[in-house]
């Protein structure tokens, strides 16, 4: 019974003590003397043992009892453990760069745009008396970096800029002498731009976006001139009555220009087609844009647009795009 005692205390305390560290708290220690371990203080004292007829000799002390073999050893608690270092308090779980909450609050996409565009009279009239408006189309891909409610853009297109033949003068030139029968031939620009779009949602399916942007554009393809002859500024604009004096009235043929080329300058009297060499190798974009923003239902990431504005010509267009989460 006596050797029994010291194995039950130590089976016992060996229990309990995991199950107090399981809340991770750290226990304060007791200021009250803590009773030795089994086996490594002085083995208690036992009362002598009288033999019959004899003096009392005492009895050897009980041999210390082994450690239980499954007790289990005291481990801190690694879940509630904050990081070495963090500052944070027991108990507390730090956050972890693969938290949910710790999301990227920025997402990229892609797009495509296509564009009605127009040069009108009104607008030609600020730098020529006499012209013929342009009815054209553009198209663009964009990729683009998206936040909360700003989308940065950047776009690689193509506008064509090329109006039908017709008579065009300049404002303050002579309409006798400066009237000339003006054909485009595949002019436009490869257009490169950066564009700034902020953007507001009403609800989950329908908003409004908005922005502008610069950009370069490549110019593409030539201007060739040949000289009318006939012109007043009552007629300027009348391909019927002011032409080159080698077409007839019913208009130029292809052919007919085609074969005045080279051989000479152009004159009012002797018309020779020639390629302006004035035709920019570049010329600077400026983009202003407004239009409305659909979400497609049902499928996430895809949105379509509406939208006008300016791009070196007014438009109206439309485009999808669609953003990678």
């Amino acid at each position: 019974m006596t050797r029994l005692l010291p194995t039950l205390l130590v089976v016992l305390v060996g229990s309990v003590f995991p199950v107090l560290m399981i809340d991770g708290a750290a226990v304060a220690a007791d200021p009250s003397p803590a009773a030795p371990a089994p086996g490594t203080g002085p083995a208690p004292s036992t009362p002598p043992e009288a033999t019959p007829g004899g003096p009392a000799r005492a009895m050897p002390p009980p041999a210390a009892a082994a450690p239980a073999a499954d007790a289990p050893p005291a481990a801190p608690n690694d879940i509630n453990r904050p990081p070495s270092g963090s500052g944070s308090p027991a108990g507390v779980v730090a956050n972890r760069p693969d938290d949910d909450n710790m999301a990227s609050d920025h997402s990229y996409g892609f797009g495509a745009r296509g564009r009605l565009i127009s040069v009108p009279a009104f607008l030609l009239n600020v730098f020529t008396k006499k012209n013929v408006p342009l009815t054209s189309y553009a198209t663009a891909l964009e990729v683009f970096r998206r936040g909360q409610n700003f989308d940065v853009v950047f776009a690689l297109g193509y506008q064509n800029m090329s109006p039908s033949d017709g008579n065009w003068l300049g404002r303050g030139k002579d309409a006798a002498a400066d009237t000339d029968f003006v054909q485009f031939r595949g002019l436009g620009f490869i257009s490169i731009d950066a564009s700034f779009i902020w953007r507001t949602m009403f609800n989950d399916w329908f908003g409004m976006h908005y922005g502008a942007g610069i950009g370069i554009g490549i110019v593409r393809g030539k201007m060739l001139r040949t000289s009318n002859s006939g012109c007043t500024e009552a007629n300027a604009g009348n391909t019927a009555d002011c032409r080159p004096v080698v077409c007839p009235p019913a208009g130029c043929s292809e052919a007919t220009l085609k074969a005045t080329e080279g051989g000479g300058v152009d004159e009012v009297g002797n018309p020779h087609r020639f390629a302006d060499p004035d035709v920019p190798g570049a010329i600077p974009i400026v983009n202003v844009v407004v239009g409305a923003t659909f979400k497609i239902p049902n499928l996430r990431g895809w949105e379509a647009r509406l939208e006008g504005g300016f791009y070196d010509a007014f438009f109206l267009g439309a485009g999808v795009a669609y953003v990678l989460w």
